[in-house]
């Protein structure tokens, strides 16, 4: 009585927090309490109890009394928490909520979203009390487990605790793991979920988040200890306020790894923050288990097991949860004298302790449809089966098949094979969706009429989440339905048993049918060049027309089509439409869905799915070609659904697939590249970075790819490149000079290395395991045995040329063991070999080469060696270990040579090889010149050139995957990948070309596209182009004032030009060839660099030396030794400036006319006109410090310079 005196007298003192309709419930709420005190006498007077009179004794009057009053408080304390909540969202600044909304998370993840109850009154107390007296004690330890087996009842009683605690003011944030939902059992959504709820809650928490998310808005997609420590720790920290979080069924999340990666995480942190307490439920799995047997948090953790209460109490709770919902169901049907004692006892014996069989058996007796009474003697009659899942320690009949079966057979009791089959694509659909969806959604993604699929969902509505009145996605009521339904040892009806494999195959049908008819160009009605984000209204163009199962289909068709095998043929057809007819279409949805990583993950998927069970050769070429695209594109994709046509179509490779098929739907009026656009897809792919890329390293498995720049290491899958995790540098400085990363073999560490330190790497948590001085040395190797027990080290001693030393790393212990020095003439080569290493070196010897190989133990063991006469090749550069392969060199000579038998497998001139690496099983032979990247594959003959790719300049060490599959290494800070399969051989590859413009002003331009064709064009006139045939390919031209040079593989070839841009003596539009040049003369054929600056022409070759010519006469002027001042003076003097004056001097003097662009045209990566409007999306290799954009005197075209590493320009022509 005293606790409603006390709220009575705060009716007038919170009147703040209330807006009117909360105000009304208030009022209610004050109602119900005068009652209830008005009644409050009854059991001594009863005069006034008419409002307990069913009660048969006083003591039961009381009681109900005190449970009426206990309810309406938690009631009024509901509300008036929520008011308080619902004040604090009201009183969030715009700017900030944009900030928490653009926040990547997962949404309806907490307690109040969904359609999940909680315990009956008078259920489950006992494990309540104990909860609620953890909960209300912030001495107990900070964890809460609440272990229980599947059906057990762990989530309704986290709903009761959220409830609960969210009454007394304690709920920070809960997040409820659902495998129903991609994002609700996707574990890295979980702390930026719980973050954006804590800064709903507390203005103080909101205060530190904001900021940090302003700054570091990837702060989502970093590691878990990253998330933890920045999104939880530190703003609790500051806030400094008691709380509870709630994180329900965390076993239904992806994790793969041993140990719950949460828990993991969770005990690092959650002594930092004493106010704070973690109730968490799962099942006992092992990851679960030990997760929470972990040392950090085994001593603060309280562990309640739900399976292990006495069989007698759950039985009571079970019956009173049966008695009072089928009383309930009694009152509401007017069915009198039920249920009878014999069938409670019946269905709690076949309950056997699990909740979820209690639950579903009142659903199926309620059924609106059908008669009570007749629904509870269809499952109190119906055999028990014996089949094990649902069999319990209290009674090994119990199962919940029998009880499915029951439902099923009763709801579809008549046999007809076309029911039968929309029957289960209805289920199917349930039960088998990546996301669930709303009648309406399922019954047009599976083509059935909307009544009947409503219809089948409610004969069976007992088993799901369903309401029929409402139009909310449909899942299954217990995933213990879709665990029976899909194993034929348990569904034994063949009428009901879903076969995942064929109803996987229907929905990938039913998808790619849906994206097909109602797919179509810029079907949101954008505005030309605008990103995403800049369109208000864009959440209700989606609504207006995009249908919930077209959104669907685009997000997960490749999902299906990935599980079907057997018969495809007809799929496989209609996935060539859908690629043919539909695919920028389809981009354009999951544009503006933000979908775009799924998307390349899923085509990467639909590439090894055509591999495996299609022998369509040319549909597998386009989907790999497909794919080449969205991974080349992402960036303007994932920002601007018409920035598919504007830049990334127009930037695809002339003799991609995609723009073959797709490049007549671009509009004229769209800005064009000219020249510029590469032939092919073999430049490589750039793996994302915010800085310049030092060192990467693949994972065993080949799923995952590791880069590193100053301030972190990154973790992406190997597939999409979606950013996985973010390790960020702590103590650990890297010298500009070296930098290596390695895997452990379990895939669960990675090692970074310095000239001065180590460090290893959680990848599970994020943290920091290890972290030690190795010493001060140049670092060239760094490797993990076999077992992960111990990290090997070979580093180059200083000032001491062709000494080594060798560490051994003990990961457990962090002691380093140096168990010698080694003398090498070139870099030892360290390799895995059991539990330890081993590794070679080499010594020049006789005019051949001492090949000794060492196992790393307490001390240097030598166990082979190996003496070749290699005497024309100084240098060995790489060795393979599992084929005993080296590769050698020597100045325009390579070789591959078996040092068992000294077998040469390669021989070649003519090229100068900068960076290599074998194949782990030394099939393929990866090697980089100036201007590409070689392959070479093994055959019966030796090695035989196959691919070859062009590059800017690689600067980093190339890397095979472990399954050869793929190549990475770096050109210019960014990280590349070039993928082995799919490809065009080099019979059929294009080379990319050039355009080149004078070097001191002028209207003539010349290109070339790798054949023997030159192209010379006058950029301000209508003359008809000129076009001269060498004969040869060329490699290479050069425009200086009238004379035109022409690189070849031996020759450099040279004509005069007219002022109108012609060939001497050749007439407009009229052809040329080597007998109209002025001079020809020979060149080496390993040519690296070549520039001219007035009349002389400058080319240095791959032994450095340094050719001039005069450009008139092809005299040649002089010849330049490697490394002398004159040398470097060419270098220095180079044309990067004389280019940079010619676009000041000719083409942006507004005396010659005012173009549509600016000097600050180039913003952010966009290309830009005056309005500000983004015309073209610019690669990252086109956006330089240096970069600048000019404009013709007529304003129709823009060029895009920038100076490439060794004075080399390229030059980029766009029409508009």
């Amino acid at each position: 009585m005293e606790r409603l005196d006390r709220l009575f007298s705060e009716e007038d003192n919170d009147d703040g927090l209330w807006d009117g309709n909360s105000h009304e419930h208030r009022a209610k709420l004050f109602d119900t309490f005068r009652l209830i005190g008005d009644n409050a006498n009854a059991p001594c007077n009863r005069i006034n109890s008419q409002g307990y009179n069913e009660c048969q004794d006083d003591i039961q009057a009381t009681s109900a009394m005190a449970e009426d009053i206990r309810d309406t408080i938690i009631d009024y304390q509901m509300a008036q928490q929520q008011a308080i909540y619902d004040l604090n969202c009201r009183l969030i600044d715009a700017a900030d909520l944009s900030v928490l909304n653009s926040c990547r998370r997962a949404r309806g993840a907490g307690y109040q979203h969904g359609d999940r109850k909680g315990c009956l009154r008078g259920t489950r107390e006992a494990v309540l009390n104990e909860i609620e007296s953890w909960a209300r004690d912030f001495k107990k330890p900070p964890v809460f487990w609440l272990n229980g087996l599947a059906g057990t009842g762990k989530s309704t009683i986290a709903q009761t605790v959220s409830e609960q605690v969210f009454c007394d003011g304690l709920l920070g944030a809960s997040f409820f793991c659902s495998r129903d939902f991609e994002d609700h059992s996707d574990l890295r959504l979980i702390f930026p979920t719980l973050a954006f709820q804590l800064a709903h809650k507390y203005p103080t928490i909101r205060s530190v988040l904001v900021p940090l998310l302003r700054s570091n808005p990837d702060i989502v997609y970093e590691s878990l200890v990253n998330q933890m420590r920045e999104l939880i720790v530190k703003p609790l920290k500051s806030a400094d306020v008691w709380t509870i979080i709630v994180i329900d069924a965390l076993d239904e999340c992806k994790d793969e790894e041993p140990q719950s990666a949460i828990l993991s995480v969770l005990g690092r942190f959650v002594e930092r923050i004493p106010k704070v307490k973690f109730f968490i439920t799962g099942r006992p799995e092992p990851r679960i288990k030990d997760g929470f047997r972990l040392p950090l948090l085994v001593d603060l953790t309280d562990v309640f097991v739900l399976h292990d209460v006495q069989p007698s109490l759950i039985n009571s709770d079970i019956r009173l949860f049966l008695k009072h919902e089928l009383s309930e169901v009694a009152r509401r049907r007017r069915v009198e004298a039920w249920p009878r004692d014999d069938h409670i006892n019946v269905l709690c014996d076949r309950a056997g302790g699990l909740f979820v069989y209690a639950v579903a058996t009142v659903k199926f007796v309620d059924t609106s449809t059908c008669l009570p009474e007749r629904q509870l003697d269809v499952i109190v009659n119906f055999p028990e089966y014996t089949v094990h899942e649902g069999r319990t320690r209290f009674n090994p009949k119990t199962t919940l098949d029998s009880l499915y079966t029951s439902i099923l057979k009763a709801a579809f009791s008549k046999e007809d094979l076309k029911v039968d089959l929309k029957i289960r694509s209805t289920i199917g659909a349930v039960v088998l969706l990546v996301n669930p969806l709303p009648p309406p959604a399922i019954a047009e993604l599976i083509g059935l009429d909307v009544r009947e699929v409503t219809q089948f969902l409610t004969l069976i509505q007992s088993l799901l989440a369903f309401d029929e009145d409402s139009n909310q996605p449909v899942k299954p009521f217990h995933k213990s339905f879709p665990d029976f339904i899909t194993d034929p040892s348990r569904c034994t009806d063949a009428r009901f048993w879903i076969s995942p494999k064929s109803q996987h195959l229907e929905l990938a049908m039913n998808c790619l049918r849906v994206m097909n008819g109602e797919l179509k160009q810029n079907l949101l009605s954008l505005p030309d060049y605008a990103l995403n984000s800049e369109v208000e209204d864009l959440e209700t163009r989606i609504d207006d027309h995009i249908s919930d199962a077209l959104r669907y289909a685009c997000r997960s068709w490749h999902s299906h089509l990935t599980e079907t095998v057997g018969d495809v043929a007809d799929v496989v057809c209609r996935l060539r439409v859908f690629l043919e007819e539909k695919f920028l279409e389809w981009l354009e949805v999951v544009s503006v869905l933000g979908a775009v990583r799924g998307a390349i993950v899923g085509l990467e998927r639909v590439v090894g799915w055509l591999q495996e069970v299609s022998g369509n050769v040319e549909l597998l070429d386009t989907a790999r070609d497909y794919s080449h695209f969205v991974r080349m594109f992402f960036e303007p994709i994932s920002v601007s659904a018409t920035h598919i046509y504007h830049s990334a179509l127009e930037l695809s490779p002339l003799s991609s697939i995609v723009r073959k098929q797709y490049y007549c739907q671009r509009h004229n009026s769209l800005p064009r590249v000219i020249v510029g656009t590469t032939r092919s897809w073999e430049r490589g792919i750039a793996i994302p970075s915010k800085n310049r890329c030092l060192s990467y390293a693949w994972s065993l498995c080949g799923q995952f790819i590791a880069t590193q720049d100053f301030e972190a290491v990154e973790i992406r899958d190997s597939l999409g490149f979606g950013l996985l995790s973010t390790l960020r540098l702590t103590k650990h400085t890297l010298d500009k000079r070296t930098s290596l990363l390695a895997y452990s073999t379990n895939g669960r560490f990675i090692a970074s290395l310095s000239d001065t330190s180590l460090v290893i790497w959680d990848i599970q948590t994020g943290g920091v395991a290890k972290e030690t001085d190795c010493g001060a040395a140049e670092n060239r190797s760094l490797l993990w045995s076999l077992d992960g027990s111990t990290i090997g080290i070979v580093g180059r001693k200083a000032q001491r040329i062709g000494a080594y030393i060798v560490h051994a790393f003990d990961v457990a212990s962090g002691a380093t063991h140096s168990p010698g020095t080694l003398e090498s003439r070139s870099k030892p080569h360290l390799w895995t070999h059991g539990t330890s290493f081993r590794v070679m070196t080499v010594k020049w010897h006789n005019l051949g080469w001492t090949i000794d190989i060492f196992e790393v133990g307490p001390i240097l063991t030598k166990i082979e060696s190996f003496y070749i006469e290699l005497w024309k090749y100084p240098e060995i550069e790489s060795f393979s270990q599992t084929t005993y392969r080296i590769f050698c060199s020597r100045y325009r000579h390579s070789a591959i040579v078996d040092i068992r038998d000294s077998r040469y497998l390669l021989e070649e001139e003519g090229g100068y090889h900068m960076s290599h690496c074998f194949s782990s099983d030394g099939s393929f032979f990866a090697a980089t010149t100036m201007r590409s990247v070689c392959i070479w594959t093994y055959t019966a003959d030796g090695y035989a050139r196959w691919r070859e790719f062009p590059i800017l300049r690689l600067t980093g060490d190339l890397q095979f995957s472990p399954t050869s599959s793929s190549l990475l290494g770096r050109t210019n800070g960014i990280a590349r990948l070039w993928r082995l399969d799919g490809l065009p051989t080099d019979a059929h590859r294009e080379s990319d070309g050039q355009l080149v413009i004078p070097s001191r002003g002028g209207c003539v331009a010349a290109s070339h596209k790798g054949d023997s064709a030159i192209t010379i064009i006058n950029l301000l006139s209508q003359i008809p182009p000129c076009v001269v045939d060498t004969g040869v390919a060329i490699e290479k031209l050069v425009l200086t004032g009238n004379i035109l040079l022409a690189l070849c593989s031996k020759t450099i070839t040279a004509w005069r030009l007219t002022g109108e841009g012609m060939v001497d003596s050749v007439p407009p539009g009229g052809r040329a060839g080597c007998g109209n040049s002025i001079w020809t003369i020979p060149v080496l054929p390993d040519w690296l660099k070549v520039y001219v600056q007035g009349q002389t022409a400058a080319i240095q070759n791959g032994g450095k030396d340094i050719h001039t010519y005069h450009t008139e006469t092809g005299a040649v002027v002089e010849l330049i030794q490697p490394n002398s001042r004159r040398q470097k003076r060419y270098w220095d003097d180079g044309s990067l400036g004389n280019m940079v004056r010619l676009l000041q001097y000719g083409w942006d003097n507004p005396s010659k006319g005012c173009g549509p662009f600016s000097r600050n045209a180039l913003q952010g990566g966009w290309l830009k006109d005056l309005e500000g409007n983004r015309l073209l999306w610019l690669p990252a290799e086109w956006r330089k410090p240096w970069l600048i954009a000019s404009r013709s005197y007529d304003s129709t075209v823009v060029w895009l310079e920038y100076h490439e590493n060794y004075g080399h320009v390229r030059v980029i022509l766009i029409k508009f």
